[in-house]
């Protein structure tokens, strides 16, 4: 099993809120909160793509990424989920050609149709309803793989066309960067990342995690793809300290994480929340279920003591 950490590119009060030690983003915290991810030996670092999010500063998710790659050496580097509808698509692709140029082939692209619209209006962008954003990504995720691959690209979607497309350099990884597509919608997401992913990321149970399982499985079955041949991550919210009473002093800083309202955008997570011996014990049942890769984002970013609490007594057991 795989671990990889968010570093966040938003905080302060907001409804989106879930930092208990970070009232603003600033890129040393980011900086070296990456390279001590590198130190302690994960194996991935994500990083969301949003443009508003919390109540100051919120920095762009591929620039972050590609300081990021700049401050380690072998950790696997991806946006999650690039917003497919704040990007032109081959445009994105050409960035992350580059991206994986500078990190040293180290790119894993994580592709998403977007959730937030009021940020994407606010910078003067459409928001077409959901079946429109899936399939336009869709039709990035296609040319992507040939602008990654090809010489020259001509492609005529209903969303995108190209002309003789060039993006070279090509990416370092041979063939080309893994794709992860991350959501759980049934009649799109999942039957677009039976088509086209490498990696599958989603949240929630282990109960809600082998039902989409199912689903994918069925449209993998449909486009004669093997269900087994594409990763499964999992994302999860972390608090980990040594004792059952350091964990309780921690959740009085961020109360949202006991017993989140219906409503609230927490409920529908799965945190991790616990000692190192009880959240151990919970991953074990995802790894039974199969999951290749846990996603965390911990609580107390940017201080160093859940990653490194996890990294020791957590991590090492898998």
């Amino acid at each position: 099993m795989r671990f990889a950490v968010n570093v966040p590119t938003s905080a302060g009060s907001s409804e989106y809120s879930t930092l208990a030690r970070c009232d603003r983003i600033s890129w040393p915290d980011q900086r070296d909160y990456g390279a001590l991810l590198g130190d302690l030996g994960y194996d991935g670092i994500g990083v969301p793509d949003h443009l508003m999010t919390g109540d100051g500063a919120t920095t762009e998710c591929l620039t972050t990424l590609t300081g990021l790659a700049g401050v380690t050496d072998s950790v696997t580097l991806f946006p999650k989920t690039v917003n497919n509808e704040l990007r032109h698509g081959p445009l994105l692709a050409k960035t992350c050609a580059t991206v994986d140029q500078i990190s040293g082939g180290r790119l894993k692209l994580g592709m998403g149709a977007g959730w937030k619209a009021d940020e994407a209006e606010a910078y003067g962008y459409d928001w077409p309803g959901a079946p429109d954003r899936l399939r336009s990504m869709e039709e990035t995720i296609e040319a992507t793989k040939r602008l990654w691959t090809e010489e020259r690209v001509d492609y005529d979607g209903d969303y995108l066309t190209l002309e003789g497309a060039v993006c070279t350099p090509h990416p370092v990884q041979d063939p080309r960067p893994p794709i992860m597509i991350g959501g759980g919608g049934e009649e799109f997401t999942l039957r677009i990342t039976a088509k086209h992913a490498d990696e599958w990321n989603y949240w929630g149970s282990v109960e809600l995690m082998e039902h989409k399982l199912d689903v994918l499985a069925d449209h993998c079955d449909t486009y004669g793809t093997d269900a087994d041949a594409i990763d499964t991550s999992w994302f999860a919210r972390c608090i980990v300290r040594e004792t059952e009473a350091e964990v309780e002093a921690l959740l009085d800083e961020v109360p949202r994480f006991r017993d989140p309202d219906p409503d609230d955008p927490l409920s529908e997570y799965n945190n991790l929340i616990g000692t190192p011996e009880t959240i151990a014990a919970e991953l074990e049942s995802y790894r039974d279920l199969g999951v290749d890769e846990v996603d965390l984002e911990f609580v107390d970013f940017p201080e160093a003591t859940g990653p490194e609490l996890f990294a020791d007594e957590v991590m090492s057991q898998f």
